[in-house]
């Protein structure tokens, strides 16, 4: 590239594209996955088959903007917006001559990998291109040689009507960070791809509140973004620019406090943190408290960080996004739990987990923000009444609509989720919950919903089947639950007290 211009464009074909230049093309580690599915594959597939069969071909096949980053430094061309169509043109091109172009060193994790290989077997029943077709597909190829540039480029970009989710520029935006942190450069290279390693396994993570769901943006969105924004009656929306906002734009920068640099993010005091001020992360991913330098469990769940606490750009954003996600999952996935965990997911599984969906939001939220204040210290009591009230919601109402969540927070005197932040002990908040349980006991009692009948008595039988030894095997009524809960509680407190 000329050193005169930041930005060229030109005309290439596809094969020109790959012979442009002894550096391959390449994807770096902020880009996201691959994620075009089969169909959209296999109809590139079917339109390039029916451009090739057309005897009169006065125009080429148009294929859209490839944005590429010279970096000198690694000696590549780093795909910033075109990186589906490469790879998808790659796979076409694989499907004709067996191998891969030269020209191209791209790489994906483990997700973005299975997508590929479905792709291939549905590839696999399409009729062979001519490799004429594919080389002479024309592309527009922008080239930068700055850095900033090119991510200022992929922070607006948008592939072809596959718009990035809030959580892709996320990851983007605080790998640059590192990037752009002083320090050695060996160092913010193993960060990075310590960081994107860890950014990709938390992707993988299993579904929380519905199977197929991606996990990212329900972590951000259906969880930390709520945790941290609805405070009192305030339940905002977690919108595309609100997330970047929160997650982005607002975090702080290296400047902003006296001891953040490149691997190392400030502490706070909490519950869970009374001595440390800074922790720091190694390129090895090796997490190092500063203050007492004690070395703390490698488990991110345990990192002693808050929900609403600041967040740090570059290697404390993705800190901060690893212990939520991993103690969401140790929560309801960890297969060694503790008593308590494993009652908890017995209450989940029995009354929620076949209950409408924003019902479960709202116990999963709560339930991850009691967790992180209090771990894991009487969460069955917490489970138990905190169940009570939702499901009074649920004998109120046939259908729970999507606003339910907002509003049982927005009306209540005080919200939950502020009761539990502000909380020292979690007798503060188990009294809140018992005092509006006390408020839901004469709608309970004047409940005469069919057992089994609809979706209110499907509810209603799960809990004559949870408190079957309290309620007896005749009971057709909820008016004692709240009797149950607290003849359970009891029980369970003789259990322990007896081991």
């Amino acid at each position: 590239m000329s050193d005169c211009l930041p930005v060229q464009v030109s005309t290439k074909s596809f094969k020109q594209l790959l012979e442009a230049s002894d550096w391959p093309l390449a994807l770096d580690s902020y880009q996201r996955g691959f994620v075009w599915g089969p169909e959209k594959l296999t109809q590139l597939a079917n339109d390039l088959t029916e451009f090739g069969s057309q005897q009169d071909k006065k125009l080429p096949y148009y294929m859209g903007a490839v944005l590429l980053h010279h970096d000198a430094s690694q000696s590549r061309r780093f795909i910033i917006d075109g990186q589906q169509r490469v790879t998808a043109l790659s796979l076409l091109y694989h499907r004709i001559t067996g191998r891969l172009p030269a020209g191209q060193e791209l790489s994906y994790s483990g997700q973005s990998a299975r997508r590929i290989r479905h792709a291939m077997q549905a590839l696999k029943q399409q009729e062979s291109l001519a490799l004429e077709v594919i080389e002479g597909l024309r592309l527009t190829v922008i080239e930068v040689d700055s850095a900033d540039l090119a991510f200022t480029f992929f922070d607006t970009q948008n592939n072809r009507g596959v718009r990035l989710q809030a959580t892709d520029l996320l990851k983007a935006y605080h790998l640059r960070a590192i990037d752009h942190a002083e320090g050695g450069g060996a160092q913010k290279v193993a960060l990075e791809q310590y960081c994107a390693e860890r950014w990709e396994a938390l992707q993988r993570r299993p579904a929380v509140l519905s199977s197929g769901q991606d996990f990212a943006p329900n972590l951000f969105s259906r969880f930390l973004w709520r945790a941290r924004r609805w405070r009192g009656a305030q339940t905002p929306a977690a919108k595309h620019d609100a997330l970047l906002a929160e997650f982005q734009s607002d975090t702080w920068s290296h400047g902003d406090d006296n001891c953040s640099c490149i691997d190392t993010v400030p502490l706070y005091a909490t519950r869970h943190n009374r001595l440390a001020t800074a922790l720091t992360l190694t390129g090895d991913g090796e997490r190092v408290l500063q203050g007492n330098r004690l070395r703390i469990s490698q488990n991110a769940a345990s990192l002693p960080m808050a929900l609403r606490q600041p967040i740090h750009r570059g290697v404390g954003f993705f800190l901060y996004a690893d212990k939520y996600a991993a103690l969401l999952q140790m929560l309801m996935n960890d297969p060694y739990p503790c008593e308590q965990v494993n009652a908890f997911r017995e209450i989940y599984r029995q009354l929620l987990r076949n209950n409408q969906e924003y019902l479960r939001e709202i116990f999963l939220l709560c339930s991850l923000v009691y967790v992180d204040q209090f771990e894991f210290e009487q969460l069955t009591e917490f489970a138990l009444r905190l169940e009570f009230l939702l499901g009074a919601i649920r004998l109120e109402k046939k259908q729970v609509r999507q606003e339910t969540a907002a509003n049982f927070f927005r009306l209540a005197d005080l919200s939950l989720l502020d009761v539990i932040a502000q909380s020292y002990h979690p007798k503060q908040v188990l009294d809140f919950l018992q005092q509006h349980q006390r408020a839901m006991v004469p709608l309970y009692a004047r409940e005469e919903i069919d057992v089994g009948g609809g979706v209110q008595g499907r509810y209603k039988r799960a809990v004559l089947h949870f408190y079957s030894a309290y309620a007896g095997a005749a009971c057709d009524n909820l008016a004692d639950k709240s009797i149950w809960i607290e003849t359970m509680l009891k029980e369970r407190q003789g259990d322990l007290q007896s081991d």
